[in-house]
């Protein structure tokens, strides 16, 4: 049985991009693209959003998903592993087997979390996450399992998982992702 926790990281500021999280590709921002796919989830019972600020607050809330304010200390260029072992800390617990960490600068994600989820288990990886053709980590979804996140001793056996989504860092990219959203919906 699988029973997970999702954790949308989603601090308001950006070094690259300004408001990167809450900027608008296909008619949703980045931030509800990444609360819609992890709501399609079959295997998900609690999805968290964590952040510092009211306006991704204000978007994520009419979703129906948790959030949890993301303190000063978690924010900048800290581990986003660290976010999700403090979230964990508080609102995890025996019931969940894997947590989920969805970044919002990925809307085109090509393949449905649940069979991610499906793919770690089967191949019994205490972690998984995503990589770009070029085998390069890009960050989209990473998969751990909550033994590891609420031990804080993550990533043992790591595997990998082709999904080609854009990396969010640039106006060009927004037009690249918006590009692929429409050319799939169509």
């Amino acid at each position: 049985m699988i029973n997970s926790l999702v954790i949308i990281p989603a601090k308001g500021d950006s070094v690259r991009l300004k408001r990167k999280n809450l900027r608008v590709i296909s008619g949703k921002t980045l931030i509800e693209h990444s609360i819609i796919y992890a709501k399609s989830s079959k295997l998900t019972s609690k999805i968290i959003v964590s952040t510092e600020d009211p306006e991704i607050k204000s978007v994520s809330e009419p979703y129906g998903v948790t959030i949890v304010g993301r303190d000063k200390s978690f924010m900048g260029e800290r581990e986003v592993a660290d976010v999700y072992i403090e979230i964990f800390k508080k609102f995890g617990n025996e019931s969940y087997t894997h947590v989920v960490g969805v970044q919002p600068d990925h809307p085109d994600r090509n393949i449905p979390l649940d069979n991610m989820l499906k793919y770690a288990k089967d191949n019994k990886y205490d972690d998984l996450f995503t990589v770009d053709s070029y085998g390069t980590r890009n960050g989209s979804i990473r998969i751990i399992k909550a033994e590891h996140v609420r031990s804080g001793m993550m990533s043992r056996r790591v595997g990998s998982m082709l999904d080609n989504c854009t990396n969010i860092h640039s106006e060009n990219d927004l037009i690249n992702a918006e590009k692929n959203i429409n050319e799939r919906l169509h």
